[in-house]
């Protein structure tokens, strides 16, 4: 009993640090008691979105939206894969105020992390993309002529123009 009252301090210490453990375990395995947090695809011209890159060079930026759901809700919408559900990239009314979409806001998260395409940009990104599609209607033109011309070729190649070919080769060695 007396290394009882000596250890006393290290038995109570274990025993709560145990019984937190099992609260915890508990709380978080068992009944899925808390929030998860992911990216949602955003749209940068009709919301304020959050800029984040494919790899350290950032060549490829994406734009994205913070969602917090109740995890269990989650679950019960979607089931135990939610990469596949559109009911986790969006608030329902069954959420209730356990569900929040966090969009950028430059004058919190800083003008670097935020992206919103004003008109202008959507008419400049319009432009560039008409002047592609004519570039690749003027190649595609010029290829369907080269085209033309090689079949016309091959169809007089058909025609016997093999053996006027060979004899105007025979005639130039001569």
């Amino acid at each position: 009993m007396a290394w009882l009252r000596q250890h006393f301090f290290s038995f109570t210490l274990v025993a709560l640090l145990a019984f937190v453990m099992l609260v915890s375990y508990v709380r978080f395995m068992v009944l899925h008691d808390y929030v998860v947090a992911y990216e949602g695809d955003c749209d940068p011209y009709t919301e304020s979105c959050f800029v984040g890159c494919e790899d350290d060079e950032c060549t490829e930026e994406y734009y994205y939206f913070l969602i917090q759901k109740y995890a269990p809700n989650v679950q019960a919408q979607c089931g135990p894969d939610i990469t596949d559900c559109d009911a986790a990239y969006e608030c329902l009314p069954e959420d209730g105020e356990q569900c929040e979409i966090t969009y950028c806001d430059p004058m919190v998260d800083g003008e670097e992390t935020c992206e919103l395409f004003t008109e202008a940009d959507m008419e400049s990104e319009t432009e560039s993309e008409e002047m592609t599609e004519d570039d690749s209607v003027e190649i595609s033109e010029e290829e369907s002529t080269d085209s033309e011309v090689l079949k016309e070729e091959d169809e007089g190649m058909l025609d016997g123009s093999i053996e006027v070919e060979a004899n105007e080769i025979m005639s130039e060695e001569l």
